[in-house]
């Protein structure tokens, strides 16, 4: 297929997210809660992709942008549930009574993850902190930030390594 020849105009751009709102609505679907964040972080994608680089099928590539962020929103929960279950093979059962060795345990990562949290540069700090805690979403981080979505998934992604690593590495010490 020949590549087009020019930049994908407004119009296009707009047919594409009204013809393809149906199927963007399908694919972000699977990701409870954030939808609506990420059909619209999909679209301020192709808008930034479409202003710099020609694009034949504006509705072809939203759909892949679109899936690709909900892949990486998968992912990303999958790894905190990995990171933050109990150490307990069944996380099903209601929690047994307070016992203080493991009350203990509990304070001692927490301080540790607060630690490793602190030591973070200011910007993977903050965009780990407004995202986890504060609970705003990409594109709310990187208006603030004022820098792109791209940027605040690589924040978002280096600390959320990086404490992995960390703590990680601190059970072994044990």
């Amino acid at each position: 297929m020949k590549p087009p020849s020019r930049i994908a105009t407004r119009q296009d751009l707009d047919v594409a997210f009204r013809s393809g709102a149906e199927g963007l609505r399908a694919i972000t679907r699977r990701v409870e809660d954030e939808e609506a964040d990420l059909a619209q972080e999909a679209c301020l994608k192709l808008v930034e992709f479409a202003s710099r680089e020609p694009v034949a099928a504006p509705t072809h590539l939203l759909y892949r942008m679109a899936r690709n962020l909900v892949i990486d929103r998968l992912r990303s929960r999958a790894l905190a549930t990995r990171f933050f279950r109990s150490d307990e093979g069944d996380d099903h059962h209601a929690c047994p009574e307070a016992d203080p060795e493991r009350a203990l345990l509990a304070n001692e990562r927490l301080r540790r993850a607060l630690e490793v949290i602190d030591a973070m540069p200011s910007r993977r700090r903050q965009a780990f902190l407004l995202h986890r805690i504060d609970g705003l979403t990409y594109l709310e981080i990187a208006r603030l930030m004022g820098v792109s979505v791209k940027a605040v998934e690589k924040h978002l992604a280096a600390a959320m390594f990086e404490l992995t690593r960390k703590m990680r590495s601190d059970e072994l010490d044990r």
